[in-house]
């Protein structure tokens, strides 16, 4: 068997009763670059009449260091215990950030998929950790020098078992897509609306502009701004009709779709300049 590749790690908080565990709000963690998933067992032999009689090998606890490219906000709060503040940037999107002494790493479901190849036949294993709290990273940042190095994050958390008296569950299908709609299942992660497409490319024109927005996920919702503002159901405004870029003109659009159940899609973004 030949291990080719890792992608898609994803997380959901878990909430455990005396006897069962359950996951939500789903999410993709980021991209990943490596995983290592390391075990300890209780290893403990019982001796008589000079030799062996018995041996327990059972689960004991693990470790999982995951490496991804990007840290975000969000895995921040719902991995390490972050607190969101106030708006501090309304371009970027993105909130003040404050950890203390009384900030705690909660429990979450953790999983990621790799393709296998088995003589020759490709196959992709999905892992699903059922319980895992992860800790802060080491920050690190270092000046540029001659050569351009990419700073990356690396998570390493401690696996537990679950309440249900399970570590591990892992499946192997033959396609990629099962893999990863096995993994939204266990995280209850919601499919995911595709971005918006536009009529008009990003570019400078020597016309008035017509910006038709479309979705190919059916019954979606688009929402634009033109302020540079991140847009959402409750910020910007709900695409109906083209958008016109009149000249002369800057536009900055901004544009984002949206579907009950669904996840939001990426942000589509377009600058559109109309010359005179």
């Amino acid at each position: 068997m030949a291990k080719v590749g890792l992608k898609y790690p994803v997380y959901a908080g878990a909430t455990e009763t005396t006897s069962a565990i359950t996951y939500s709000g789903g999410a993709v963690l980021a991209q990943a670059i490596t995983a290592n998933i390391s075990i300890n067992t209780n290893d403990t032999k019982l001796y008589s009449d000079d030799g062996i009689r018995e041996s327990d090998q059972s689960f004991a606890d693990g470790t999982i260091s995951i490496e991804i490219d990007n840290l975000s906000n969000a895995v921040q709060v719902a991995l390490l215990g972050y607190t969101e503040g106030s708006v501090i940037d309304a371009s970027a999107g993105t909130k003040e950030l404050s950890a203390g002494v009384s900030s705690a790493p909660g429990y979450v479901g953790f999983g990621f998929y790799g393709k296998k190849i088995v003589s020759g036949v490709n196959y992709w294993r999905a892992i699903w950790l059922k319980k895992v709290q992860f800790k802060e990273p080491a920050d690190e940042m270092k000046t540029k020098g001659q050569n351009v190095e990419f700073g990356t994050t690396t998570l390493e958390g401690t696996i537990f078992v679950a309440a249900d008296e399970l570590w591990k569950e892992e499946g192997t299908f033959d396609s990629e897509a099962e893999a990863k709609a096995w993994l939204d299942g266990k995280c209850g992660l919601a499919a995911t609306c595709a971005v918006p497409t536009s009529s008009v490319a990003s570019g400078t024109y020597a016309d008035a502009q017509s910006v038709t927005l479309s979705c190919a996920t059916s019954g979606a919702s688009i929402y634009y701004t033109t302020d540079g503002t991140i847009p959402s159901a409750t910020n910007g405004t709900l695409y109906s009709t083209a958008i016109a870029c009149a000249d002369p003109s800057n536009t900055c659009i901004k544009a984002v779709a949206t579907k009950t159940d669904y996840a939001n899609s990426g942000i589509l973004e377009l600058y559109i300049t109309v010359t005179a």
